[in-house]
């Protein structure tokens, strides 16, 4: 890479870093590569909306919901939860 060049992340680095961005576990120069990738790529930026849209309506469900030793049964009663 040239001193003039700049690093731009490619869908596989966005595949391998989407889970920490949805965490906000990036550093920030991580983040903004990555949201740079998000502004010209369609496909990565659907696949993103749609999981921190995800992860939103799972917080939402679990919302004062104690844990207990069961939590795959816990997560499926909460997703079958009406609204």
């Amino acid at each position: 890479m040239t001193p003039n060049s700049k690093k731009r992340y490619d869908c596989g680095e966005i595949e391998d870093l989407y889970q920490q961005y949805i965490d906000n576990e990036l550093t920030d120069e991580q983040k903004k590569l990555f949201e740079e990738h998000l502004e010209y790529c369609l496909p990565c930026d659907k696949k993103i909306s749609f999981e921190l849209k995800l992860k939103e309506y799972i917080q939402s469900k679990a919302a004062n919901i104690p844990v207990s030793e069961t939590p795959k049964f816990d997560i499926i009663k909460i997703i079958n939860r009406p609204s």
